[in-house]
């Protein structure tokens, strides 16, 4: 075989879509897998498994194609989660690219079905570009909704959507900048997330009486993002900064 070759298979009764990849990975690995995964996703399936099997010659190229096949089948809506089952080699090739905290990574595809048929993986991550507008906030939250339902977080979703609520909302009206909204699933948390362009981060107030006004709410928010998260924080980074919440899916005995 010249070079990798990129091919669908559906399951009707499991409701998955399986891309597989076989041969050496060539420099067209990138462009073919990402459309395979397109159609794949145009199913709109219960999942996607990556099957990298019969790959020979693992290289950075696919460590990249997979990264854009997790940017894909986290875009849509509601999100697929990404599956992939790899050869040894090829395991540990991903495994040190660090995407096993990204994605589930199995050695069989019997592994990765049974995990599919007992469970909703425990992994999963999903972004969603924005520009500082007013409607932002709203388009979170139903993003944010939609991902958490489908992950089968039903009891985060009220808290889920408070909190990115009150992230995007600071990113609209004091950072002011395109930013990113990040959702990741790491076993029994949740992670919220959004980056923007402004380094400056924010604090935490106590509301204050007013004359002219009922209630100071300004600053207020991240009160509501403290009290619905298990911990929460903001980080500068070398563009701006990301503001990041946490959320246990398993509920946890709070301290008094």
């Amino acid at each position: 075989m010249i070079g990798s070759r990129v091919g669908l298979r559906s399951d009707i009764e499991q409701g998955t879509v399986e891309v597989i990849v076989e041969g050496p990975c060539d420099g067209r690995v990138k462009t073919d897998l990402a459309t395979a995964v397109r159609k794949g996703l145009a199913e709109h399936p219960r999942a996607l498994l990556l099957n990298l099997t019969a790959v020979e010659q693992p290289n950075p190229a696919l460590v990249g194609a997979v990264l854009l096949a997790e940017r894909h089948s986290g875009s849509i809506q509601p999100p697929v989660p990404l599956v992939l089952v790899a050869s040894d080699a090829t395991w540990r090739k991903l495994v040190g690219a660090g995407l096993m905290t990204r994605i589930p990574i199995y050695t069989t595809m019997a592994a990765a079905q049974d995990a599919l048929s007992h469970r909703t993986p425990p992994f999963g991550r999903v972004r969603l570009d924005l520009q500082p507008e007013a409607m932002a906030p709203s388009t979170a939250r139903s993003f944010i909704g939609d991902t958490v339902l489908a992950w089968d977080l039903r009891a985060l979703l009220h808290p889920a959507r408070a909190i990115i609520s009150e992230l995007v909302t600071n990113a609209v009206q004091h950072a002011r900048t395109p930013f990113t909204v990040t959702a990741s699933r790491r076993w029994d948390l949740l992670h919220l997330a959004v980056e923007d362009g402004d380094p400056a981060l924010p604090r935490m107030i106590r509301p204050v009486q007013r004359e002219d006004v009922p209630l100071d709410v300004r600053g207020i928010g991240l009160g509501i993002v403290a009290r619905s998260a298990r911990a929460w924080g903001a980080t500068r980074t070398v563009a701006g900064k990301v503001i990041w919440a946490t959320l246990a899916t398993v509920p946890t005995q709070r301290r008094t």
